[in-house]
């Protein structure tokens, strides 16, 4: 009986939630899902006609030069019997993903590739979140023969499990989700930028090794993502933070960002990729670095906010994007049932400024992410969704 009833209070505050950011979208006259169809377009190509038309950019070899390992293992051409990249290197059957979910972390990246999976043709990799191109360094620091050591064919390995079931199913496909991987676009290429004197950006090394790839990007209000970092960051042995403590850390690393581009320029500090969990929540900054080498239509952007509020029909943008079939009225039904992954709004009160140092720190927040925000909803037609309300 117990259980019954815990069930029922679980879904009637499931309900209630999404009631309410339902009410948000109403008093900002946005409806959840309209954004997503101008963006929703069913891939037409196959990987293996993009890689043999693909031609390098003008600084391939400042690229290449980066990442050694890369490019004398990827295959002279990709088995055209497959939607996915996959090709035979010494009798194995590899795979590469063919999409990835780039960010940004906490966002709410875990629980869309979770659902994603469950998808009968979205091969699940063994690893959501390899971290290869937004962490891993060139040259390896450790090698670990037969294990994961950050270099390039250990990367392919960690789609061999799905490489497998791939081989059996031709129109599968596999992705990852590692979430830094947006944010990152200026400060890493196989090392940090900025140490390394390099000038590429990740967004061309990602076009140079897998020019067929396509982009889910989440966005949630950059002030809750802030302060959900901040906990899930935090060390744990140091307890519960109090709101003074967290408006501390607020007025800190602001205190850091101004103090860079007083004596930086900006694309400077974002190399350096510092306060890092407030840089994260520029997202518009980081725009022009993909768009500029990426065509817009290989993006699907959403909010993290509308993904909640209506979760089938994200769902559905994000299969179609892929070009995956439809699914059945019960497989949708499996997806959008499925338990939350990686939430935590309930430790520290998404959006509740009940003391005045947490009140004060959020409207610092939204003062510095205001501009941020604006040039945002600038970039996608003046769509006023991307203001987060302030």
């Amino acid at each position: 009986m117990n259980g019954i009833v815990s069930a029922s209070i679980t879904t009637l505050c499931s309900l209630l939630y999404f009631q309410f950011l339902s009410a948000v979208s109403a008093e900002l006259d946005v409806n959840p899902s309209s954004y997503l169809g101008p963006q929703v377009n069913v891939p037409k190509y196959r990987v293996n006609d993009i890689w043999k038309a693909h031609t390098h950019l003008p600084n391939f070899p400042e690229i290449e030069s980066a990442a050694r390992d890369t490019f004398p293992v990827l295959p002279m051409s990709y088995d055209a019997a497959y939607r996915n990249p996959c090709w035979m290197q010494d009798g194995m059957f590899k795979c590469l993903p063919y999409f990835q979910i780039l960010g940004v972390s906490k966002c709410g990246t875990t629980d869309l590739y979770n659902r994603l999976t469950e998808h009968p043709d979205m091969i699940d990799c063994s690893w959501k979140g390899p971290h290869f191109w937004d962490e891993s360094a060139y040259p390896v620091r450790v090698k670990r023969p037969g294990r994961y050591d950050g270099s390039f064919p250990a990367y392919v390995n960690v789609f061999d499990k799905a490489a497998a079931r791939i081989q059996a199913n031709q129109v599968a496909i596999t992705g990852e989700a590692s979430s830094n991987t947006y944010t990152a676009v200026y400060s890493h290429l196989r090392g940090r930028t900025l140490v390394k004197r390099i000038n590429a950006t990740l967004a061309q090394y990602l076009w140079e090794a897998t020019p067929w790839s396509r982009y889910i990007v989440m966005f949630r209000d950059p002030v809750t993502r802030y302060r959900s970092a901040f906990f899930y960051y935090r060390n744990k042995a140091l307890g519960k933070p109090s709101d003074q403590e967290f408006l501390d850390r607020v007025q800190q690393d602001i205190s850091d960002w101004e103090k860079c581009l007083a004596e930086n320029s900006k694309l400077y500090c974002l190399k350096a990729y510092h306060p890092q969990q407030l840089v994260k929540g520029m997202y518009a900054e980081f725009l022009d670095g993909w768009l500029s080498v990426w065509p817009r239509d290989r993006f699907l952007f959403m909010r993290t906010e509308d993904y909640k509020a209506a979760p089938v029909e994200h769902v559905t943008a994000s299969i179609k994007f892929l070009g995956l079939r439809d699914l059945t009225q019960g497989e949708m039904g499996k997806i959008v049932d499925l338990e939350a992954k990686n939430t935590q709004s309930s430790k520290y009160g998404d959006n509740k400024a009940d003391s005045k140092e947490l009140a004060k720190a959020y409207q610092i927040l939204k003062d510095f992410y205001r501009p941020f925000n604006q040039a945002l909803s600038k970039a996608f037609g003046d769509d006023p969704r991307w203001l987060w309300g302030y």
